[in-house]
């Protein structure tokens, strides 16, 4: 018992760390969805990240992921607030677009991903249930025989 009590205590009394409390939240990738002439585009501002090492786009089940990874500098520095580790976006892709047909290119720090749109197909198919003719329920009589 006395130790249950002393485990409870520890935990409930374990000293706060203040400053994490008080971190600012690391930012999302910001995006921008868009339309244009048959085509569904999505643009991320990614400045600062080296696209052929740090940035990963991928696509399963109608849904487009971007992960990025900044990487800390080793130097002696006063100040900065700049974020670093890893980032990661998600975008739900509108129904009609050819996953297949995705391109990305990387500019002047933003990565802009692109799909041709086609006809949207049906969310969902309905099925026919079919209900079998009712039988004829046996008489308890017919059965003791």
């Amino acid at each position: 018992m006395s130790t249950t009590l002393a485990r409870w205590r520890d935990g409930a009394f374990a000293p706060i760390d203040w400053t994490a409390l008080f971190q600012p939240p690391v930012p999302a990738i910001p995006v921008e969805q868009f339309i244009d002439h048959g085509t569904f585009g999505i643009r991320a501002e990614l400045p600062g990240f080296d696209p052929e090492h740090d940035v990963e786009v991928t696509i399963a089940d109608g849904v487009l992921r971007i992960n990025a990874e900044r990487h800390e500098e080793k130097h002696e520095r006063a100040h900065s607030e700049f974020h670093y580790g890893r980032f990661v976006r998600t975008v739900a892709l509108p129904a009609g677009v050819d996953e297949k047909t995705a391109t990305a290119t990387y500019a002047n720090g933003v990565l802009e991903i692109s799909f041709t749109q086609g006809e949207a197909k049906p969310p969902s198919t309905r099925i026919a249930i079919q209900i079998p003719a009712p039988t004829t329920p046996v008489p308890v009589a017919d059965l003791a025989t």
